[in-house]
């Protein structure tokens, strides 16, 4: 007896659950309204934080001596405005004074384009302690995107000629 009360009881759930889900959806309801898809490779995520590691024995002109190495950091902090930069370089530099080298951001590293907006040379303050130079750091509130900047190079120049590349890229890019 109780074994066909059981029986019963549970074709008469399994009916209700069948019918109240068949049944049409309310206008509020969830279901009904647009959903995104999840797919993580459909864009770009945004990143906060890039990289570029110079490329070693870059030269592409055949003229240097001594090729630029070291890492370079890009962080968007808390305002979503603001780019902070850190940066080193362990060698390439063989001259003393700073005024001789200019640090740019461009989208090709042979015959770089100048773009006044993503010269970080009148920001970035350093000592050079041949062969290499003192760590580096700035701010640039309001004057790139991490989205602009990724995907290009941070070249290093002694007077015009390009001495050091560092393609920057984003943390878990391919």
């Amino acid at each position: 007896m109780a074994r066909k009360f059981i029986i019963s009881l549970f074709v008469v759930i399994f009916f209700i659950i069948t019918f109240t889900n068949s049944l049409p959806l309310e206008e509020n309801s969830i279901s009904q309204k647009e959903e995104n898809s999840i797919d993580k490779r459909a864009a770009t995520p945004p990143f906060f934080v890039l990289y570029a590691d110079f490329i070693p024995g870059f030269d592409p002109y055949g003229e240097v001596d001594h090729y630029v190495t070291g890492r370079f950091t890009f962080t968007r902090l808390q305002d979503n405005t603001t780019i902070r930069v850190i940066g080193q370089c362990n060698t390439g530099f063989t001259d003393p004074n700073p005024n001789l080298y200019t640090i740019i951001i461009s989208p090709r590293p042979i015959c770089p384009i100048y773009n006044k907006r993503l010269d970080l040379t009148p920001f970035l303050k350093y000592f050079i302690n041949v062969p290499g130079t003192s760590g580096m750091q700035y701010d640039f509130p309001n004057m790139f995107t991490m989205e602009e900047i990724h995907h290009q190079f941070l070249i290093v120049l002694l007077g015009g000629t390009p001495i050091g590349s560092a393609y920057i890229q984003g943390i878990g890019d391919e």
